[in-house]
C-alpha cells in the first residue's frame, strides 16, 4: 500500500507530528476458504496462486461435529507391514465392509516429488446426514503412526487431513404443495402407501388409481386358461360322433378324475376368509357353462371390483387374516386345511440381552486399546465365526454417545454383518446400558468378555446375560412349534404347516386367524400332485410302462415257447420221416421175398 503527498501537510504513515515527507508501507494478509455446510470449494482463474491459493477444489466444514448414527455401520482395519501402502489400505477398507468404497485415482502429475496417487473415500449411505471420521490408534497404548494420522486422518468437527470433494445431501422434493425430504432417493409416507422414486430434477404428475384393468385382464387369463385346458382334456378324452373315433385316452380313469375335481374345486366355495364378502367365482361374474367352460360376466366382475376390490386376491391366492393385527400370515403348506382356528399364546418371543445393573455415569472413558471377546447368536455346537473380538473406540462418551459407538462397533465386524447378526444398544430410563440382539427366540443370545482395555464391568456392573424365548401356544387348539416370532402348526393336524407370526406384548387368547385356500392356489396344489416327480399322472405313466414291459417279456417268452415248439416239431417230423423211410424199406423187401416165394411154387 502507498501513500504519495504534496504540499506542507505534516503527519502521514509512519511521521506524526513531523513535516510529510512521504512513505510506503506493504501490508500482507491470508485467506481461508471454508464451507459452511462442507460443500467443496472450486479455486480458479489465471492467477490463484496471486491470492495465496491453490488452483483445485477442496474445502473443510466450518463449525461441524460428528455424531455416530448408530444404524449405520462402523468397522476397523489393521494397518501394519504387510499392507502399509495407498493399495493396500484401499483393500483393508473395501474387505472391511462397513459401508465405505475405497478407490485410488491418479491427478496425472509426474516429475520429483510428485504424488499423483489420491484415495477416494466414498460412503455407500446417502443423505444429508452422511458424513465419515477416521480415528487411528496405535496398538498396545501406543501412539498412532504419525503418516498414517497425516494420510487418514479426519474429523469434521476437529482436523481434515482428507478433504470433501462432494458434500451428501437429501432428497428435496415437494408433494401436494408440502415440502418433503429424505435421506435417500426412495420417498415414503408422503402419500400413504406408495414409494416415490425420485430418478431426476423436475416436476411430475403421479395419479394413483386401483389397477381395474390389470385386474380384469388377470381373471380374464383365468377362465381362458381353465377353457384352453378343458378343450385338450376333451380332445385326449372325448369322442367325435362326427369321425367316429376317440381321443387317445379315451375312457382313461385318471384323464377323467382330474377334469371332475377342478370342476369341483371351482364350484365350491372358499372357506376362511374373515371378513370377505366374496367366497366363490360366480359372485365376481365368473360361472359355468353347459358345455362344460367357464364365461365371465364383466357386469358383475365391475361390480365386485367397485364394492370388494381389496377381498378379490382372495379368491385366488392363499391368505390369512387374524382378528388381532398382531398376529400376521407368515406361510402355509400345501397340507395347511382352510378354516378359522383360534389363537392363544402361552410365552412371547424375547431377544438375547445384557443389560447393566449400574447407571452409567455423566461421562465414561473407554481407554485406548480397549478390546472385547463378543458371541452373538451361536449354536450348538458352537460355531467359530460367532466369536469375533471387537475394538471399542476410546474416548469420552455421554451415554448416548457410548450406546451409538458401543453398537456401531459390534455391528461394524464383518463376520457379524455377514451372518446377519446385529445389536441394538440403548439407555433405559434408569440409566442402564442395555445390549440386545436384534434376532427373537432361543438361537438369540450373547456374551461379553472384556479382554484388554476398560473392563465391561464399568459399562454393565455385575450383569449376566439373558438368553432369548420362542414363542410358544396352540393354534385352533392343535399344537404349534414357536422359532423366534414365528409359530408353525405341528405335522398331522389340520393347521400342519401354518407359519404365523406373533408380535405384541399379550399372553393368553389372541383372537381367530382365518385361512383360506384361493382357486388358483387349489389348482396349483392340484397340478402339482398330478404333475410332480410322484404325482398321479407320474406314477399313472409308470403303471403304464411298466405294463408294456410285462407284455413284451410275455411275447419274449412266447416267442421262445415258439422256437421250442417248433424244434420239437421239427424233430418229430424228422424221426416220423424216418420211421417211414424204413417201413418203405420194409416194404420193399417184404414184396420181393413174397415175389420170389411165388415164383418157387
Amino acid at each position: 500500500m502507498a501513500e504519495a503527498v504534496s504540499g506542507a501537510v505534516s503527519g502521514g504513515i509512519g511521521n506524526s507530528g513531523q513535516a510529510n515527507i512521504g512513505s510506503s508501507t506493504t501490508a500482507v494478509a491470508s485467506i481461508a476458504l471454508i464451507a459452511n455446510d462442507g460443500s467443496p470449494i472450486n479455486v480458479g482463474g489465471s492467477n490463484p496462486a496471486g491470492a495465496g491459493l491453490s488452483a483445485g477444489i477442496g474445502g473443510a466444514y466450518l463449525g461441524a461435529s460428528f455424531n455416530a448414527d448408530a444404524t449405520r455401520t462402523a468397522g476397523n482395519i489393521v494397518i501394519d507391514s504387510s499392507n502399509n501402502t495407498l493399495s493396500g489400505i484401499m483393500d483393508a477398507i473395501n474387505k472391511g465392509n462397513f459401508g465405505v468404497t475405497a478407490s485410488i485415482v491418479s491427478d496425472g502429475s509426474t516429475g520429483t516429488g510428485a504424488t499423483p496417487n489420491r484415495l477416494i473415500l466414498t460412503s455407500s449411505a446417502t443423505g444429508q446426514s452422511s458424513t465419515m471420521k477416521i480415528t487411528l490408534a496405535g496398538s498396545g497404548g501406543e501412539p498412532p503412526d504419525d503418516a498414517l494420522v497425516s494420510l487418514l486422518g479426519y474429523d469434521p468437527g476437529g482436523v481434515q487431513n482428507l478433504s470433501q470433494k462432494a458434500a451428501a445431501s437429501d432428497t428435496k422434493a415437494t408433494v401436494n404443495g408440502i415440502n418433503v425430504t429424505s435421506a435417500s432417493t426412495s420417498i415414503g409416507g408422503a402419500i400413504t402407501g406408495v414409494t416415490i422414486n425420485a430418478l431426476k430434477v423436475g416436476a411430475s404428475t403421479l395419479a394413483v388409481t386401483k389397477d381395474t384393468g390389470g385386474l380384469t385382464n388377470a381373471v380374464n387369463s383365468f377362465v381362458k386358461g381353465y377353457n384352453d385346458l378343458n378343450t385338450q382334456i376333451t380332445a385326449l378324452g372325448g369322442y367325435n360322433t362326427d369321425t367316429k373315433t376317440g381321443g387317445p385316452l379315451l375312457g382313461d380313469s385318471t384323464l377323467r378324475n382330474l377334469q371332475a375335481t377342478i370342476r369341483a374345486q371351482l364350484s365350491s366355495s372358499i372357506t376362511g376368509l374373515q371378513g370377505s364378502g366374496l367366497t366363490n367365482l360366480s359372485q365376481i361374474g365368473v360361472s359355468f357353462q353347459k358345455d362344460g367352460s367357464l364365461a365371465l360376466d364383466g357386469g358383475k366382475l365391475q361390480k365386485a371390483i367397485d364394492n370388494n376390490y381389496a377381498d378379490i386376491a382372495s379368491l385366488f391366492a392363499a391368505v390369512g387374516h387374524g382378528s388381532d393385527p398382531e398376529v400376521q400370515f407368515a406361510s402355509s403348506s400345501a397340507k395347511t386345511q382352510a378354516g378359522n382356528y383360534a389363537i392363544n399364546i402361552t410365552q412371547l418371543a424375547s431377544k438375547g440381552t445384557l443389560t447393566g445393573n449400574v447407571a452409567l455415569p455423566a461421562e465414561t472413558t473407554i481407554a485406548a486399546d480397549t478390546k472385547w471377546t463378543i458371541t452373538l447368536n451361536d449354536s450348538t455346537p458352537s460355531t467359530l465365526s460367532n466369536t469375533q473380538s471387537v475394538s471399542i473406540p476410546a474416548g469420552t462418551y455421554n451415554p448416548s454417545q457410548l450406546a451409538t459407538a458401543l453398537q456401531s462397533a459390534i455391528n461394524g465386524v464383518s463376520a457379524f454383518s455377514n451372518a446377519g447378526a446385529t445389536v441394538a444398544v440403548t439407555v433405559d430410563d434408569s440409566g442402564m446400558l442395555k445390549l440386545e440382539s436384534t434376532r427373537y427366540g432361543a438361537k438369540s443370545n450373547l456374551t461379553v468378555v472384556g479382554d484388554t482395555g476398560t473392563d465391561i464391568s464399568a459399562l454393565f456392573g455385575s450383569a449376566t446375560p439373558v438368553q432369548g424365548v420362542d414363542v410358544a401356544g396352540t393354534i385352533g387348539g392343535y399344537t404349534a412349534t414357536g422359532d423366534g416370532q414365528t409359530l408353525t402348526g405341528a405335522p398331522g393336524a389340520p393347521i400342519d404347516g401354518l407359519k404365523l407370526t406373533i408380535t405384541g406384548d399379550t399372553t393368553g387368547p389372541r383372537g381367530t386367524f382365518g385361512f383360506s385356500q384361493g382357486y388358483a392356489y387349489q389348482l396349483n396344489t392340484l397340478a402339482t400332485g398330478y404333475l410332480g416327480g410322484n404325482g398321479i399322472i407320474a406314477g399313472r405313466t409308470k403303471g403304464l410302462n411298466d405294463t408294456v414291459k410285462d407284455i413284451t417279456a410275455q411275447r419274449d417268452k412266447f416267442s421262445a415257447r415258439l422256437v421250442d415248439v417248433e424244434a420239437r416239431y421239427r424233430k418229430q417230423y424228422t424221426a416220423l420221416d424216418t420211421s417211414i423211410a424204413s417201413m418203405n424199406t420194409t416194404q420193399s423187401f417184404l414184396t420181393q421175398q413174397l415175389a420170389a416165394l411165388a415164383a418157387n411154387k
